[in-house]
């Protein structure tokens, strides 16, 4: 039997998410009114939010993918910079953030985040654009496995790659990194204890960094949909020990650009190339983001993104072709 889910909310009964926007760099901040379309996608058993940024005469759609301290919202700035450059873009809230429905958040798993970015691709497919992956946070690696599984689009993009079986990366990200000998095997060794625990996400990783600007990390930290979220143990437990089904040894799907903030003090890009250095079978190029945190909305970092990131996708598509049917 299906658990019900509960009533569908909208950003426009949400305030918080305008704080947080409040509080980036005046440049950064979208005039009203915002030329975003919220949509909702039943996805299995969720009903999947997505926010719409749509471009005129699009010449591809562009795929926002929010980590751990986020949502589609919070990324609204990406949205707009893909639809400023002429691509659509959508931003999903991956199931337990946001305001995208789920009947059951103690019972949600790291491969149902997996699902939902692969059915937004799949769905996005279907409109006849080439399709491109931009994943900030943990949503790069994220954005790389939907991509890895969906095989469908032409450029990857992400901001770093946390692979959580690296030893290195979990003690990079962590809050309590000297904690991690205790924390770590309780998580995956323990799942009927632990998996029901509902979990603040600042008390397991270092939520204070996601932003270098303290009035942007706070504001971003006491939103209950993004950085102030709570997990069940489960999602940690699956998140940790989660394997990509491609190993970046045979990833053959696309060209990739790591746009790696060069200030960041969450994720360090030694950290990123761990991951980064092993993809061997498609073009890659590295892009340090001068004076960027790892929401890098600093000048000029995230004026170099969306230049590299323009350039990028022009590059990867330009040889694009629809697919006619036959």
């Amino acid at each position: 039997m299906a658990l019900a889910l509960p009533s569908r909310l909208s950003y426009a009964s949400v305030p918080h998410w305008r704080r947080i926007h409040d509080a980036l760099p005046q440049r950064l901040r979208i005039p009203e009114p915002w030329p975003v379309h919220e949509e909702w996608r039943q996805v299995g058993q969720f009903d999947v939010h997505i926010d719409r940024w749509p471009a005129k005469n699009p010449r591809a759609s562009v795929i926002v993918v929010h980590g751990a301290g986020g949502n589609g919202r919070l990324l609204a700035i990406y949205g707009e910079m893909c639809r400023s450059l002429g691509y659509d873009a959508v931003a999903p809230d991956l199931p337990g953030y946001g305001v995208t429905g789920v009947p059951s958040k103690s019972a949600l798993c790291y491969e149902d985040w997996r699902t939902v970015v692969a059915a937004v691709m799949e769905a996005e497919a279907r409109r006849g654009l080439p399709i491109i992956a931009l994943g900030l946070s943990a949503g790069g690696l994220l954005a790389y496995e939907a991509a890895a599984r969906t095989r469908l689009p032409k450029g990857l993009v992400v901001s770093c790659f946390f692979d959580p079986r690296e030893p290195q990366a979990r003690r990079g990200v962590a809050r309590f990194p000297s904690l991690n000998w205790f924390v770590e095997p309780l998580l995956t060794g323990a799942p009927t204890l632990i998996d029901r625990l509902s979990i603040p996400m600042a008390l397991v990783i270092k939520m204070k960094a996601i932003a270098n600007d303290a009035a942007l990390s706070n504001a971003i930290g006491a939103d209950p949909r993004a950085g102030g979220n709570r997990m069940p143990g489960r999602f940690l437990r699956t998140l940790l020990t989660a394997e990509p089904e491609v190993p970046p040894e045979s990833f053959d799907v696309c060209p990739v650009m790591l746009a790696h903030p060069a200030d960041d003090h969450w994720t360090d890009v030694s950290i990123s190339r761990l991951f980064f250095d092993r993809l061997s079978c498609v073009r890659t190029e590295l892009v340090m983001l001068e004076n960027g945190g790892h929401f890098p909305v600093e000048y000029p970092a995230h004026e170099q993104l969306v230049t590299a990131f323009g350039r990028f996708v022009e590059a990867t598509t330009a040889t694009w072709q629809p697919v006619k049917d036959s």
